[in-house]
């Protein structure tokens, strides 16, 4: 769990910085430490999910990963949020795919942590650009939950802020935009979220790519079933390790990542 006073003396430090991290982004597994986190949503116990400031504190924590939900807006323009209404983080009525980015420019998160720290500006919905910019800053791998079907629209994106496809994990539930991914890219790794274990095989023939098992509690989930996945040549994690227990018990299971809502890596590492 974060320490804030050694936060404290860490962010210091870290906004004295001039050099970005930008360039130290690998391939997706490659030279990467372990445990791999990935800040979902960004680093919710300092700041509310899917915020500019949340993705800026898993930055500054150097998780391997952050994790983000793209959406659209009526006018086509991308943004970062996970409910396809506005309502709860919002607190205004609005389906994002029917509001113009004018609409959503005016809304302002009024629940998560610490929501008091930060100015007006930073409460408001990130476009998906400025989590890129995050993530390229960092040299963090951008972990993409699509919740639209416009595939080719969010790999433009992606490329524009200058990534390769290879340093980029596009995830989803439903597995046919992952599908419409391969057709796009042959390197971007592909994650299927809550995979059906009966399609793993020909989801595997798709190439570099993993999944995650619904499966609430990894001390419930035994390594044989790890192996198999492994076997397919599939990468592996399972629902969020948030306690050094969780972390430990993924460790010993081989995942190859890990989601996480509070953990991350010792500061300074």
């Amino acid at each position: 769990m974060l320490n804030y006073d050694l936060y404290n003396e860490f962010n210091r430090k870290w906004k004295k910085r001039q050099v970005l991290k930008g360039d130290t982004v690998k391939t997706i597994l490659d030279q990467a430490p372990f445990p791999r986190y990935i800040s979902h949503r960004g680093f919710t116990p300092m700041a509310p999910e899917n915020s500019l400031p949340g993705f800026e504190y898993a930055g500054l924590l150097s998780q391997w990963a952050i994790e983000t939900d793209v959406r659209v807006t009526r006018d086509g323009e991308l943004v970062c949020c996970h409910d396809t209404d506005v309502s709860r983080m919002f607190g205004e009525a609005g389906f994002v795919e029917e509001m113009t980015l004018a609409q959503i420019d005016k809304l302002r998160l009024c629940c998560g942590n610490r929501l008091e720290c930060f100015d007006d500006e930073q409460k408001k919905m990130p476009l998906f650009s400025q989590y890129l910019a995050v993530c390229r800053r960092f040299g963090c791998v951008p972990f993409i939950e699509l919740k639209i079907s416009e595939v080719e629209r969010v790999l433009r994106a992606v490329r524009a802020a200058g990534f390769a496809d290879e340093e980029v994990v596009m995830s989803a539930i439903p597995k046919e935009g992952l599908l419409e991914t391969r057709k796009h890219s042959k390197t971007m790794f592909i994650h299927w979220i809550f995979a059906r274990e009966a399609e793993l095989e020909d989801f595997a023939h798709a190439g570099n790519a993993g999944v995650s098992l619904n499966i609430p509690d990894s001390f419930s989930c035994k390594k044989e079933t790890i192996d198999a996945v492994h076997a397919l040549g599939l990468k592996i994690c399972l629902r969020a390790g948030d306690t050094d227990a969780q972390v430990k018990r993924m460790q010993t299971l081989n995942l190859d990542y890990i989601p996480t809502n509070c953990m991350h890596l010792p500061l300074g590492r």
